[in-house]
């Protein structure tokens, strides 16, 4: 599983401002919505809304992983949004959210979500990872970032070059 499998250029967003998490979950429905219009932005909204009740996707260090199941979902798909203000997520370490990657899973998808999960989690635990998607300029440069092979990410977070 690599990330450009489920990420695409025109579901990346630097600069984003919420308020809060359900405004960023909200923010997230919407502009997803826009780029599948074979998702219903309300199914989705209700869906990530849901997941969060049962417990919060803030992992801590500024990252959350909002996810669902969606029965219109056919493929994994991921959107990347980073905001300038941190989001309150009630993350386990009380840091306001930076990073929310949204991950939508059709229903009938169990070990591919699961990996999926894993994936991101292994490269958003990697500080440089993390401050390079932060400190993206635009959604392009944020895009390109958030695509960097895990070797190179791991490189770069160790010193190496």
């Amino acid at each position: 599983m690599n990330i450009e499998s489920i990420l695409a250029p025109d579901r990346v967003f630097s600069g984003v401002e919420a308020s809060s998490k359900k405004r960023a979950i909200e923010h997230a429905a919407l502009k997803i919505g826009e780029t599948l219009p074979e998702l219903d932005v309300g199914d989705l909204y209700r869906g990530l809304i849901d997941r969060e009740k049962i417990g919060s996707t803030g992992l801590g260090d500024g990252v959350a992983i909002p996810h669902c199941r969606l029965s219109s979902c056919t493929n994994i798909v991921g959107s990347l949004f980073v905001f300038d203000e941190g989001v309150d997520f009630s993350s386990p370490d009380d840091q306001p959210v930076h990073i929310m990657f949204v991950l939508l899973v059709p229903e009938a998808e169990t070990s591919e979500h699961l990996s999926t999960l894993s994936m991101l989690a292994e490269r958003l635990q990697l500080e440089k990872y993390r401050n390079d998607l932060v400190n993206a300029e635009d959604d392009e440069t944020l895009f390109q970032r958030a695509i960097q092979s895990l070797e190179e990410a791991r490189v770069q977070s160790s010193g190496g070059q």
